[in-house]
């Protein structure tokens, strides 16, 4: 559902007059990128406001939060009212908490049930009060405003750093900022490499779960010191061509050096985007990928029932939850059917097309993408790993339920 409610332009001026200030996130004149967002009431002095943050820092209950624009935002005290812009972000909570992940969730972005119908019904599932969370809407697309937002009585906003471009540029960022709401930025979906510790280590401070955050890094820190090592030791970097939610659309959209194919290079594989592509993402004609002939082809796909074009077999790269391996499977050889001229390319017939979960472009998790290409690309290297196993493990320890279903798979 999404939620709408009004709100007085009166109301919103009462809510800024009592002193939540926030900052933008921009670069300034002086090109000072860090910026500090502080709380004060309009009939404090400047010594009773020094007192009082003295006090509040004394005690504990103050946080500062650096977010991946660098931006430095103080809390007085940790957030108990936390509004997810982008739904996806339980991804994180779920791992720092996954006994209750939705604590201190007071409204979430649509994006989680549209985007990911698999892990939402999951978590309805296994925690049945998520499904009354309220939805606001999708912040990158423009149909969210202040006014609601403020009716959740928020402590903290959370966007992307997609959504944080979108409002700057739409001028709803100015607005949050004039309204007090305070708001940090995270990332996993543009830079995941550099930018997920900084994000998980944001929620981890927002949620009061440093600890877990700290255990959570360790184990994805762990995986990428192991890739960054095997991958040092390859001859020469095979190449990789990513097809991006193969079979949504015309063939065939991939990426830069950005997202999942930011995993692939650092993995020891040559993404053909990054020689092609001018922007993060973009499309390359069938006839560029059959030109290329790429070494290895791996298609990120969903649970996106709505396209399965003869009512059966999925015409996607079908994956996640609700999928099960032999209906995964069928879809990789429907995709190859589907595309004219892929009957030509050599990367299927030497066993080296491959899928992967498409939401691991926008989840912590993605260490265990990033393991599993390390292994497709690099195969000498990883003899003995189990990736169910491992699958399996991480869902135990760190999500609110297991991890069935079909997440990285290979053309037979």
């Amino acid at each position: 559902m999404i939620v709408r409610r009004c709100i007085t332009g009166a109301a919103i001026t009462a809510l800024a007059a009592t002193g939540l200030v926030a900052c933008s996130g921009s670069e300034s004149d002086s090109g000072d990128s860090t910026k500090t967002e502080t709380s004060t009431t309009t009939t404090s002095t400047a010594a009773e406001k020094e007192s009082t943050s003295a006090k509040t820092e004394a005690d504990g209950e103050a946080i500062s939060i650096t977010d991946v624009e660098g931006r430095t935002v103080k809390f007085d005290k940790k957030p108990e009212r936390i509004v997810l812009a982008e739904g996806r972000g339980v991804f994180a909570t779920s791992l720092l908490d996954n006994k209750n992940p939705m604590d201190k969730i007071v409204a979430i972005g649509t994006d989680l049930k549209g985007n990911v119908p698999d892990f939402y019904k999951k978590l309805v599932d296994t925690i049945p009060e998520a499904k009354d969370i309220p939805e606001i809407g999708n912040l990158k697309k423009g149909d969210v405003t202040v006014e609601n937002l403020l009716t959740f009585n928020p402590d903290a906003l959370v966007m992307s750093t997609d959504q944080y471009k979108a409002a700057q540029k739409a001028g709803t960022l100015e607005q949050i900022e004039n309204s007090g709401l305070k708001y940090v930025v995270t990332d996993f979906r543009q830079h995941p490499l550099e930018n997920t510790p900084k994000s998980v280590k944001v929620y981890g401070q927002l949620l009061g779960k440093e600890d877990k955050a700290e255990a959570f890094l360790k184990d994805w820190q762990g995986t990428l010191d192991e890739v960054k090592e095997k991958a040092a030791k390859m001859s020469d970097k095979p190449s990789v061509f990513v097809w991006r939610a193969a079979g949504l659309k015309d063939c065939c959209s991939t990426w830069n050096n950005a997202n999942i194919s930011e995993l692939v290079n650092f993995a020891g594989g040559d993404n053909v985007g990054d020689a092609i592509l001018d922007g993060e993402a973009g499309d390359l004609t069938p006839e560029k990928v059959i030109e290329l002939q790429p070494k290895y082809i791996i298609a990120t796909g969903g649970d996106w029932g709505a396209k399965k074009k003869d009512g059966k077999t999925p015409a996607y790269a079908a994956s996640g939850y609700d999928i099960d391996s032999s209906t995964a499977s069928a879809s990789l050889d429907k995709l190859l059917e589907n595309q004219p001229g892929f009957e030509l390319l050599e990367a299927p017939k030497e066993g080296n097309f491959h899928a992967i979960w498409h939401q691991f472009y926008d989840s912590p998790m993605n260490y265990l993408a990033l393991l599993q290409i390390a292994a497709w690309i690099n195969p000498e290297e990883y003899k003995d790993l189990d990736m169910q196993k491992k699958w399996d493990e991480a869902h135990e320890k760190y999500m609110p339920f297991g991890g069935e279903g079909t997440f990285f798979l290979s053309q037979n």
